[in-house]
């Protein structure tokens, strides 16, 4: 399951030693470092209000489970009060929910350490790890090997880096703690938060483990006070709100895929009627040319028709004319001898008959005709048809 966090820029000491040489003036000692620590979400937490209001599935979906350890001056941390190995670590195992495959989703400590009467300052380092093997839970040495960091030098003590292949290491601190060598206590405080979001299988064990390398004397004392809170989530939890998940992400793709449907459909729709469009302004276009056509067509039809008309009148004109002059009697020619030295109105108009089969222009001053050595002219002078046009011999 997916969680949404929120990040705080918050201005802390880096763990650090107090040395009281007097109660009117500690001293601090340490480095002022800028850590960005996850701060859940309200909407993502366990609840969203403050107190909760409980309910059967609010209260069975985180468990909290806890762990603390505490020795008090002036009990020393080892047996018998004779120790004189300075370098120690204690491995404090905190418990696990009897719970299939549960996630751990944060882990918070508390550390307080304070001596009195070392002869040196000490360097201190916590680490919180998960691991399947079996850490001691006294106190041992910090030379004792315990399967889950890599190997140092023979007798060699200093910080020690987690062996990945042996353990999960969620967080790590490095911190010096000031002695002043007299009576008064020296005191080093840590606190630390993790959201590690992690699913624990096969009996792993969540540990957290201080080390401690220091300079003690006869007469050092010390007081170690730890305590651990860890907060897992049931698998069901996560099981269920990833199956919320695929259901929301089925719902969102079957959506998608009915958008993209539809999308394409109407599409598709668009397609078709952008294509009947333009079928049917094809048609349209072809309609109005083949109207157009039709329209010349027919315009040429019907003046092929009045020409064919108007030469059928000219023809039956001409015929008719011809056939009134078959049936019309035949006036006998004057030969040119005895045709007379003034057209008369026989001549006349044989002349007149003669110039319009002939093209001739007609006399447009109506002058007679006279007779002349080879055919009759106009006595204007300008027109003159001769007598072999006029048939005449």
């Amino acid at each position: 399951m997916c969680h949404q966090t929120q990040h705080a820029h918050l201005m802390c000491a880096a763990p650090c030693a107090a040395t009281s040489s007097s109660p009117q003036a500690p001293v601090l000692h340490g480095v002022q470092t800028t850590r960005v620590f996850p701060v859940v979400a309200a909407k993502d937490g366990s609840f969203t209000d403050f107190p909760p209001q409980l309910t059967a599935d609010a209260d069975e979906a985180l468990v909290h489970t806890y762990a603390s350890f505490r020795e008090e001056p002036a009990i020393a941390l080892s047996a018998a009060n004779t120790r004189r190995d300075d370098a120690w670590t204690l491995c404090l195992p905190v418990p696990a929910p009897a719970l299939s495959n549960p996630t751990l989703r944060s882990v918070s400590y508390l550390i307080k350490y304070a001596t009195t009467a070392d002869a040196g300052n000490a360097a201190l380092q916590t680490d919180v790890l998960l691991t399947t093997a079996a850490l001691p839970k006294d106190i041992v040495s910090a030379r004792q090997p315990l399967g889950v960091y890599r190997p140092s030098a023979p007798g060699a003590v200093g910080p020690r880096m987690v062996d990945h292949a042996a353990a999960r290491c969620l967080a790590t601190a490095l911190a010096i703690k000031a002695n002043a060598g007299g009576e008064q206590w020296s005191d080093f405080v840590d606190a630390q938060h993790v959201a590690p979001d992690v699913r624990v299988r096969d009996g792993a064990q969540l540990y957290v483990v201080l080390s401690v390398d220091e300079h003690s004397t006869f007469r050092t004392a010390r007081s170690l006070s730890i305590e651990v809170s860890a907060t897992w989530q049931k698998e069901e939890v996560e099981l269920k709100a990833r199956a919320e998940e695929a259901r929301k992400a089925k719902e969102a793709a079957e959506k998608e895929t009915q958008e993209l449907a539809e999308k394409k459909a109407k599409e598709a729709e668009e397609k078709k009627a952008r294509e009947e469009e333009a079928a049917w302004r094809v048609a349209d276009r072809q309609a109005r040319q083949e109207e157009a056509e039709a329209r010349a067509e027919d315009k040429k039809a019907r003046e092929e028709e009045r020409k064919f008309r108007e030469e059928m009148r000219i023809h039956m004109a001409a015929e008719c004319k011809s056939w009134e002059m078959v049936a019309k009697p035949s006036v006998a020619k004057p030969s040119v001898e005895s045709a007379p030295a003034v057209a008369d109105d026989h001549i006349q108009n044989h002349i007149k008959e003669t110039m319009e089969k002939l093209s001739i222009p007609p006399c447009p001053q109506g002058y007679g005709f006279v007779k002349e050595a080879t055919g009759y002219r106009c006595k204007g002078g300008s027109h003159f048809v001769s007598f072999q046009q006029l048939g005449m011999k």
